[in-house]
């Protein structure tokens, strides 16, 4: 296929890939304005949506506005056709003969791709990247072996990181066998490093290093914009991208420049938006698995059980059963909706979610020089805003009240700066004093994050050494020892030659 594109924004002569970036506030039309240039332009393109449930909404508001004979293929893994979505993709991508075709797929598929798979191609992606940047903190014990049966290790980019390559003489070890086996915590890691894309970096330079004691191992894989380099052009539709997650990585990884478009969002009505909120001190999962906080939490249920609440709701799956069943009438959702347009005939909204830093995104936050605010604003903050922003008052036209229930009044107040900024303007906060846990003081102490200090732990070596030094002290103490019972009983021997011994004739 002869592959041409109607973009002017294309890589530079210098190497750098140029992103048109589409942003302003949430309902403004960054979506619809990808979706009518694919519409319009016959050139072959690739629809990056975040969730499945928009690839197909995205599917069929495209076979609506073409004119043309394209070919449109959703390809995500609620189809029941066999075959990984990776080898799908790219058979996808490598068959692809008509000049006017638009493969539609997942954000976790597309960070997938080779970057020469996607040559010729014009890229549009929907939202901010899912699963970007994934980090944890791990205690590999005896797993280590495994690991270094696996995995080897190279030095990274930075010093005192390590990447991790795949054995290509190992067989690789299927990911329902990781689920099933007793180290659940490494699936992610395992998925990842088991990715021919997909970079996984260490803190350790030997896995044997892992199996000190107490030893915990970082881990981190940050994906960017910069790994698309190749395509054919990029534009990238997302309301928060400025400051957020990605966007430090865009800049971390570097060879890439924005220009930025912003859709003007002229509102012809204005909601009354009234956000309620239920306590002063933030909210947390760690807090919420306390005493207090799960009465809390019951609190906040029985009150949205007794007003009647029936818009839409969510939490994070750990609280959710604080909440499941009080609520006949509403809707369950998740709490990331970006994109979500399902949900506009809804005039409430409840979402009792934390998303702030936790001890995983230390190594996140050591890669991009951040702090635990930072993440806190780019990523619990966002889903927030992106959250509410599903119901009616995404509607331009709607002037009737619209209701809001977060958990603290920080969130509130975040929130409604966030709304204001985006040409809102009838924003009240409402205290609901009826919950009985405003004044709630969080006295139990709670492990917050921190990024963990930048010192040398121990490796298997010096651990060896330790115990060789430990070793060889124990033994001179023993001799010491037996030398003084000698002293007290007399039998230590005197210096010299034995008695009784005569110097040779």
């Amino acid at each position: 296929m002869q592959r041409t594109h109607f973009s002017t924004h294309r890589s530079t002569g210098e190497g750098e890939l140029l992103i048109e970036l589409i942003t302003g506030a949430p309902g403004g039309g960054k979506t619809t304005e990808i979706l009518v240039e694919m519409a319009a332009c016959p050139a072959p393109y690739i629809l990056a949506a975040p969730r499945i449930a928009l690839i197909d909404e995205h599917d069929a508001r495209l076979r609506e506005m073409f004119t043309d004979t394209p070919v449109i293929e959703p390809i995500h893994s609620r189809q029941g056709i066999p075959g990984s979505i990776d080898r799908r993709l790219r058979d996808a991508l490598d068959r692809a003969t008509n000049p006017h075709t638009v493969i539609i797929t997942t954000h976790a598929a597309m960070m997938g791709l080779e970057p020469g798979t996607i040559a010729g191609w014009n890229v549009r992606w929907d939202e901010n990247p899912d699963a970007a940047l994934v980090s944890g903190v791990v205690g590999l014990g005896a797993s280590w072996r495994t690991m270094a049966a696996l995995y080897d290790l190279m030095p990274g980019a930075e010093p005192g990181w390590f990447r991790v390559i795949r054995r290509p003489d190992v067989q690789p070890v299927t990911l329902s066998q990781h689920l099933n086996d007793v180290g659940k915590q490494l699936v992610e890691l395992h998925r990842l490093a088991g990715s021919s894309v997909r970079i996984v970096e260490v803190d350790v330079e030997s896995w044997e290093d892992a199996g000190v004691p107490r030893r915990k191992v970082r881990w981190r894989s940050i994906w960017s914009f910069a790994a698309l380099a190749g395509c054919a052009s990029l534009r990238v539709a997302a309301a928060g991208y400025s400051g957020s997650l990605t966007d430090h990585a865009v800049r971390r990884a570097g060879g890439v420049r924005v220009e930025e478009t912003r859709l003007d969002y002229h509102r012809t009505a204005q909601p009354a938006i009234k956000i309620h909120w239920f306590a002063r001190h933030p909210g947390s999962t760690g807090w919420w698995a306390t005493a207090v906080g799960k009465r809390c939490l019951v609190a906040v249920s029985r009150h949205l059980e007794a007003i009647g609440f029936d818009g839409y709701w969510a939490s994070n799956s750990a609280i959710e059963n604080f909440f499941v069943g009080r609520f006949d009438r509403a809707e369950k959702c998740r709490p990331k909706l970006a994109g979500t347009n399902s949900l506009r005939h809804h005039t409430s909204a409840a979402l009792i979610y934390s998303a702030k830093a936790t001890p995983d995104d230390a190594a996140i936050i050591t890669a991009l020089g951040l702090d635990a605010a930072t993440i806190t604003s780019s990523r619990e903050d966002e889903d927030v805003f992106q959250f509410i922003f599903r119901g009616a008052v995404r509607e331009r036209d709607y002037t009737g009240p619209y209701d809001i229930y977060l958990y603290d009044l920080g969130q509130a107040e975040r929130l409604r700066d966030r709304l204001l900024g985006a040409g809102l303007v009838d924003v009240t906060l409402d205290a609901v004093s009826d919950a009985g846990i405003i004044d709630v003081v969080r006295t139990t102490r709670v492990r917050r994050a921190k990024v963990i200090a930048e010192i040398t732990p121990e490796t298997a070596a010096d651990r060896r050494e330790r115990r060789r030094a430990k070793d060889t002290e124990r033994k001179r103490r023993k001799r010491a020892e037996a030398k003084r019972v000698q002293q007290l009983s007399g039998d230590l021997p005197t210096r010299g030659r034995p008695k009784g011994s005569r110097r040779p004739a």
